[in-house]
């Protein structure tokens, strides 16, 4: 049997009493996860000219964080049981800042890349344990609440992260989006170790399944590098074929192993759980489309609608701005009515607001659009907040590390197949209509009309996310 002790030294009434101080630590750590990710984004056609190197191998700077972090959340989230929450996410944010430090002083692309994932690393420890302690932070009544303060963070940093990061690109170059991370990062450090304390219970011994642990990262690891390999090549390739056959072996491997080990890296009892499982494939779904949207988007208002870059970063702010307010509100009303339908409901005006771009995207209609985008961040907002207090009161308590690791787990595999659909979704329709050239160049009405159907399919995948949310109470 584990051993566990009780950390005795806060009591929970403490915790509740100092709940919107030790919220405030995690969101700046939030915003400033949010920032660093929109704005190495913008940095990246800077960053390629710098290194004097192709797209292919600059692109690594993204990929190689987001597979680093991606991997971790589930083994950072067993390993959290030993360390304590507040311990692990203090270890994750010091080296998520020294990290971002060697990221600014690389020479070349491939050490800027290896500091990139080691970066990831860092903020994998922090981001996949940080809504298990919001959880543990406030009481039941006020989840909604906390987790909608927590959209409302991602909102923002969204909305100010491409003019920060074109700033400071265009004005003192591209390591200071890096080194804009250190004095944010002592901040928090010293903010974390005065204010961040949660009672818990954790383990004397530390007992890591191994086979488990590397089976699991390489299980993630090919599903991210599969979905990235049809993306670009929108068909069979001998690397996607080779990816397919390592992950579905090591999925395989991964199940064998975790359903017969007595200490198992992730217990697969937790599937069983509809409360657990359905807002977790509710949540890919959405966050597919999302990323559906960010990837699409700026083809049909530079190549539709002849808007500059500067006009679409605008046009982009609305939603943001929406959710900013939308998503605090959408908690609070979770908090106060707990209709168990909230989630779905936001997924299925989601879905509305996708159907009707589709119609305003083949009309090339913004005052359709506009509305739509509005619709949209309601939507989303609405969907967020409740389905992530959902799946992490789904479990007992002492599992909501686990959980909450999970659920950033599939929230990030949604966002890399949905950037994957989009791509895959835009070729295929163009070259249906016998186009394979420069995407921008396919004339207005084809990639109109391309994109339309791209917006529907969209809005199905929505209503699907709606269904699955529903069938969680049924």
């Amino acid at each position: 049997m584990q051993q566990s002790v009780q950390m005795q030294e806060i009591s929970q009434d403490t915790v509740y009493k100092n709940r919107y101080v030790i919220l405030a630590v995690i969101l700046i750590g939030v915003l400033m996860a949010v920032l660093d990710g929109f704005m190495i984004s913008i940095a990246l056609p800077t960053i390629t000219m710098f290194f004097n190197v192709n797209v292919a191998q600059s692109q690594w700077v993204i990929t190689g964080y987001l597979i680093s972090m991606t991997c971790l959340f589930i083994v950072f989230g067993r390993v959290s049981e030993y360390t304590g929450k507040v311990k692990l996410f203090m270890t994750g944010f010091a080296i998520f800042t020294l990290s971002s430090l060697a990221c600014g002083l690389a020479s070349s692309i491939d050490q800027l890349i290896a500091f990139r994932i080691i970066q990831g690393i860092g903020a994998s420890m922090v981001a996949g344990i940080s809504g298990a302690m919001i959880y543990h932070a406030f009481p039941q009544n006020e989840i909604g609440r906390a987790m909608g303060y927590y959209m409302a963070t991602v909102a923002i940093g969204s909305l100010i992260a491409p003019a920060l990061g074109g700033f400071l690109v265009d004005s003192m170059g591209w390591q200071y989006i890096f080194f804009i991370n250190i004095p944010i990062g002592v901040l928090l450090l010293a903010l974390a170790f005065k204010y961040l304390k949660l009672p818990e219970m954790i383990s004397k011994s530390l007992e890591i399944d191994w086979i488990g642990m590397g089976t699991l990262i390489v299980t993630v690891v090919s599903l991210m590098l599969l979905c990235s390999e049809f993306a670009s090549s929108i068909r069979i390739t001998t690397s996607s074929i080779i990816y397919s056959v390592i992950f579905a072996a090591a999925l395989i491997i991964f199940t064998f192993q975790e359903s017969r080990c007595k200490k198992p890296l992730l217990e697969l009892s937790i599937f069983r759980n509809k409360r657990f499982t359905l807002p977790i494939l509710s949540m890919m779904c959405v966050v597919a489309v999302f990323n559906i949207g960010a990837v699409i988007w700026p083809f049909y208002f530079q190549g539709v609608m002849g808007y500059t870059p500067s006009q679409v970063g605008l046009l982009f702010m609305v939603t943001p701005l929406v959710m900013m307010f939308a998503g605090p509100v959408s908690g609070k009303l979770y908090d106060k009515y707990q209709w168990k339908y909230t989630a779905g409901t936001g997924a299925f005006i989601a879905a509305i607001a996708f159907l009707l771009l589709g119609y305003a995207f083949m009309a090339i209609d913004l005052t359709f659009i506009i509305p739509a985008f509005i619709i949209w961040g309601i939507g989303y907002s609405l969907f967020t907040s409740p389905n992530n207090a959902e799946v992490l009161s789904s479990l007992p308590r002492e599992k909501t590390a686990i959980a909450s690791s999970v659920s950033s787990t599939a929230r990030n595999l949604g966002s890399t197949l949905g950037i994957s659909l989009a791509s895959i979704l835009l070729m295929f329709w163009l070259g249906m209509a016998g186009y394979n050239g420069v995407v921008l160049s396919a004339g207005q009405s084809l990639l109109a009309n391309s994109i339309s159907v791209i917006m529907i399919a969209g809005g199905v995948l929505c209503i699907l996310g709606a269904v699955t949310s529903v069938l969680r109470n049924i």
